[in-house]
């Protein structure tokens, strides 16, 4: 008897090791292969897989519907997208989500919602992933989310009561969907969590941001993914390892350092190393900005980013937009 509790115990402890190192990633199952933009965010999920397995964590996928699940482009200009596209382990996990009806709490230290245009789509209104938020708060694991990943804390409930309430977090804001989006699933994921009683913290356009209340760790935009799970790791207990930033951080390091504080210093950096950056995100999400701009200060600060690409990024577009910002420019200065 006394060798059967041994054992028993010993199994308990072994279960609660393998909980307290696992993660589980959740994507949406909304993507078709004729609307692959309605999918999940392939970016996001391969930052957070990384992110994770190079701290140590065991990681699995999970969806709505199991199996393989559609994503937006699967892009081969970040380091992070061809490292895991090139991964047997990750692409077979990836091939063969669990469904999220056979997923367990208690086995995960922590649940990390990926976002993309699907999340808005399907994981607001699944049941078993409402169930899985809820009792990985109840047992005091960590709740992760980034950009859209935040649409599947909604209609979530704890004792009654909406989990978001007063809680504080962050997620794709209204401007970057002006920009960006279209109100994915017809609906702001901004608004509805304000509309929940969440305290909602939105940065600039593409920011790095992230906000970490207690348990539960929000990252605005993808680019915000891989700081977003480290904060992850550090709800969980842990210390990230030290890391280069992605180039895509990088970038959007810059393009903040740019609109900050001026475009000389910001081309005397990117000058300095321009492989570190993508010079075409910086015009493009100048051309953007420009196209949505209803100041002069949001002009000047897309013009920035803009002439900030010039040296390494030419469109015809792009040059047109910048004729046309410094023109609007000098016409407010007349």
């Amino acid at each position: 008897m006394f060798k059967l509790l041994l054992a028993a115990l010993a199994l308990s402890i072994c279960s609660i090791a393998a909980a307290g190192d696992r993660v589980l990633l959740v994507v949406s199952s909304a993507g078709t292969a004729e609307d692959p933009e309605s999918g999940y965010e392939f970016d996001e999920l391969t930052q957070a897989w990384w992110t994770f397995v190079d701290n140590g964590y065991a990681v699995e996928i999970a969806s709505p519907a199991g199996g393989e699940p559609q994503s937006e482009e699967q892009s081969g200009l970040w380091a992070h997208n061809t490292r895991f596209l090139q991964n047997e382990e990750a692409m077979t996990a990836l091939r063969n989500t669990r469904r999220l009806s056979e997923v367990n709490a208690s086995d995960y230290a922590a649940v990390f919602l990926i976002g993309g245009s699907g999340a808005a789509i399907d994981l607001p209104h699944d049941a078993h992933l409402q169930r899985l938020v809820a009792d990985a708060h109840t047992q005091g694991g960590v709740i992760g989310a980034v950009c859209h990943g935040p649409a599947g804390l909604v209609n979530v409930s704890v004792d009654g009561e909406h989990f978001l309430a007063g809680r504080h977090l962050t997620a794709f804001t209204n401007a970057e969907e002006a920009l960006f989006g279209d109100k994915e699933g017809g609906w702001s994921l901004e608004d509805r969590i304000v509309s929940e009683g969440g305290e909602f913290d939105g940065a600039g356009i593409m920011a790095l941001h992230v906000i970490r209340d207690g348990r539960l760790v929000t990252g605005q935009n993808p680019f915000s993914t891989a700081l977003t799970a480290e904060a992850t790791i550090e709800a969980m207990g842990g210390t990230p390892r030290q890391r280069k930033p992605y180039r895509n951080e990088m970038t959007m390091a810059l393009a903040t350092q740019a609109v900050s504080e001026g475009l000389e210093a910001a081309a005397a950096r990117m000058a300095a190393s321009p492989d570190d950056y993508e010079a075409m995100f910086l015009g493009l999400l100048g051309y953007y900005q420009f196209q949505a701009a209803e100041d002069e200060q949001a002009v000047r600060d897309a013009l920035t980013l803009m002439q900030l690409s010039q040296p390494y990024f030419q469109h015809e577009r792009i040059e047109a937009a910048i004729a046309s910002a410094s023109e609007r420019l000098q016409a407010s200065v007349n």
